[in-house]
C-alpha cells in the first residue's frame, strides 16, 4: 500500500470551499425562485363590477372610482371624494357581480382596467408567508 503524498492531502481541503460555495449559491437561487413564485387570484363571484351597457364591457369598482377607464361611467364625478354621497352612474352604466357577467358571454373586461391589473390579484409565496390581504372582503367589496 502506498501512502498518499503530501500534495494530495493538501489539495482536498481546498476543493471543499468551491463546492460548498456552489451548493450555497444554488440553494439561495432555489429559495428566491420559490419565494417569488406566484399565483393569480381572480375576483370572487360576488365581487361587484360596473358594466357599460353600450360597449358591453365591465370594470372593477376601483377602476371606475379612480377614473382609469376610456369612458366616464360616474355622473357625479365631483362628489366621489365625499363618502356621504352615493355614486350616480350614467344611464348606460349599471352594477352587476362577476357571476352575472360570467353567466352572459357577451361581457368582456374593460381593456384599460385589465391593463392596470384592475381585476386579478398576484399573490407570491413570500406574501403568503408574511400575511397578505385580499383585494376583496368576504361579501365581495373591493378593498382598494
Amino acid at each position: 500500500m502506498s501512502q498518499p503524498n503530501r500534495a494530495e492531502t493538501v489539495r482536498h481541503p481546498r476543493l471543499i470551499w468551491p463546492v460548498l460555495g456552489s451548493v450555497l449559491l444554488v440553494a439561495l437561487i432555489a429559495a428566491a425562485a420559490i419565494l417569488l413564485s406566484y399565483k393569480i387570484v381572480p375576483p370572487p363571484d360576488n365581487a361587484r363590477v360596473v358594466t357599460d351597457e353600450e360597449r358591453l364591457t365591465y370594470a372593477s369598482t376601483p377602476c371606475v372610482v379612480f377614473n382609469k377607464l376610456d369612458r366616464e361611467l360616474i355622473a357625479n364625478r365631483a362628489e366621489v371624494s365625499d363618502p356621504s354621497k352615493p355614486l350616480q352612474l350614467f344611464s348606460y352604466a349599471s352594477e352587476k357581480t362577476i357571476a352575472d357577467v360570467k353567466a352572459d358571454t357577451k361581457w368582456v373586461r374593460d381593456k384599460a382596467c385589465d391593463y392596470i391589473i384592475g381585476f386579478d390579484q398576484i399573490v407570491t409565496v413570500w406574501m403568503r408567508l408574511i400575511g397578505y390581504r385580499s383585494r376583496w372582503t368576504d361579501d365581495g367589496q373591493w378593498r382598494w
